[in-house]
């Protein structure tokens, strides 16, 4: 019964849609009955591992600092039982995002996302999540490299690739390249979600780029629709982005875009 369990959870976790709730509630269920059967299963340890960081990552479903733990302990079993590379790329994510700041690690998140790489070289996924490590981390003519390399292999790539496209873009100097890999990103939902930074990245980028009033509109567009307010506030809600330099960059392009202290 354990693989049908596991195949129903997998699934179920597909769509990463933060709507249904209940959908992933359903597949930690299943998971948890699927390796209290095989304790063994790499793969069921780590979508185990994902329902609960799914918990912590979208603020409406209220997880904390227990489903974080939870987190790390079921994806670094599965890494320990001889992991997938899905299971190095899920702990180098929650190693670079994660909301407390003692349980991220940048070597750590750099060192899964290589390991990722290294097991399924041309798996898109796996590229574009060293790119967002390298980007976050500093290092953006290598983001630049894995992540053109993941939306050559993806032709119809997912709008997280774009965010780390820019991303790495702006971190290389480049904000007219930035702004154009963030475009696209703008409109309903620029600010919609959870920990979804297009809206700032992108106003930040226009502003680089000397295009101020474009960057002034973005950030009118936000009063009201998002909870920070200030550049403090948008600094406080950067998870991972732990390159000092970059970072502050970004931030001043805010402050040219007119966004206040």
């Amino acid at each position: 019964m354990t693989p049908s369990r596991a195949m129903a959870a997998e699934a179920l976790l597909s769509g990463h849609d933060w709507q249904k709730r209940e959908a992933n509630e359903e597949a930690r269920a299943l998971l948890e009955a699927a390796v209290a059967d095989d304790p063994g299963d790499s793969v069921a340890w780590a979508d185990l591992g994902l329902t609960y960081w799914l918990e912590v990552r979208h603020l409406a479903w209220g997880g904390g600092r227990r489903e974080m733990a939870q987190v790390i302990e079921a994806v670094e079993r599965a890494v320990a039982l001889g992991g997938t590379a899905s299971a190095h790329r899920l702990l180098a994510e929650m190693r670079l995002l994660s909301p407390f700041p003692e349980m991220r690690s940048p070597v750590d998140a750099l060192a899964n996302a290589r390991a990722a790489v290294t097991i399924a070289p041309d798996e898109a996924d796996n590229l574009a999540v060293l790119a967002h490590v390298l980007a976050l981390t500093g290092r953006g003519a290598d983001a630049m490299h894995h992540i053109e390399r993941a939306m050559r292999l993806d032709p119809t790539p997912p709008d997280w690739y774009r965010q780390v496209a820019g991303l790495s873009y702006l971190v290389s100097q480049e904000p007219a390249r930035a702004a154009e890999a963030f475009g696209p990103l703008h409109g309903a939902g620029t600010f919609a979600g959870t920990r979804w930074w297009p809206g700032w990245l992108l106003a930040s980028s226009l502003a680089q780029a000397g295009r101020i009033d474009e960057a002034a509109a973005i950030i009118h567009a936000a009063e009201g629709r998002r909870p920070e307010r200030s550049i403090s506030a948008v600094a406080q809600s950067l998870d991972g982005w732990s390159d000092r330099d970059s970072r502050e960059r970004f931030l001043d392009g805010l402050r040219l875009a007119g966004l206040p202290d």
